[in-house]
């Protein structure tokens, strides 16, 4: 069973076709990194994933239920819609900006889905935060609010927002573009911590280096189509698509 599976998947802005027919599975305990050039598609492939882009044509499936089935801009099978969304509750997305909320801390960023969403006590939701707080080395600044913390520190928080509804899956929309290059280390080493516990991620990246040393698959897009995908050792070493080749080359 694929945690997410896609089939022909495409996207159309009106007569701009950003994403076009990409098949692709993520399995369990699997760390994909999905790279490329700005513009190959990476980003609505996550969002289209987590239901934030609605696809034009194509399948997803999470755990082998189908989620979406479209041609044409239609929608061919009707799903759900509470259905819809437990099945996308499975799924947590670290943006590339923050995204919380000013007026509340740290902690109670993280408590906040699991209370409203998940009907979980505050007793309850206040332990799962410090123990995520801590996860991810902040454990010191859960009353501190976002504004009084770094950049990396709040992407962190975030990424422990998302951890707080038990996710079966991460999906990470190049987490660390936002952040300036000394801040960067500190988010990439809990997403690699989160990486050899064995958590699945999905994870749109400009860094090679995770690619190369957390992530058991590799996805190169370009031009809206899934290019190449193979292991990391051997897309790094050989890859096969002339584009991929010329965008190593233009990067490392």
């Amino acid at each position: 069973m694929s945690l997410i599976r896609t089939v022909e998947i495409s996207k159309t802005f009106g007569a701009n076709e950003v994403m076009r027919k990409v098949s692709m599975t993520a399995e369990q305990g699997e760390v994909i990194a999905v790279i490329g050039p700005s513009g190959a598609g990476k980003s609505t492939l996550l969002r289209a994933l987590c239901g934030l882009e609605t696809i034009t044509d194509g399948e997803i499936y999470i755990d082998d239920e189908l989620l979406e089935k479209r041609s044409e801009g239609r929608e061919v099978e009707k799903i759900n819609s509470e259905r819809r969304k437990e099945m996308l509750l499975r799924l947590g997305m670290v943006f590339q900006r923050f995204n919380l909320f000013p007026h509340k801390t740290a902690r109670e960023n993280i408590m906040l889905a699991p209370i409203n969403v998940k009907k979980m006590s505050t007793k309850e939701a206040e332990a799962k935060a410090n123990a995520l707080l801590d996860r991810v080395g902040l454990s010191d600044k859960a009353d501190e609010y976002p504004s009084r913390l770094s950049g990396g520190q709040q992407q962190r928080v975030a990424i422990a927002r998302a951890l707080a509804m038990e996710p079966e899956v991460m999906l990470f929309d190049e987490p660390t573009s936002a952040l300036d290059p000394e801040l960067v280390g500190e988010v990439l080493t809990v997403m690699s911590d989160l990486a050899k516990s064995g958590t699945s991620m999905i994870v749109v990246t400009h860094e090679m280096g995770f690619a190369r040393e957390a992530a058991n698959k590799v996805i190169f897009m370009c031009d809206g189509e899934l290019a190449e995908e193979a292991p990391p050792s051997e897309f790094f070493s050989n890859p096969k698509n002339p584009r991929a080749r010329q965008f190593l080359r233009s990067i490392l």
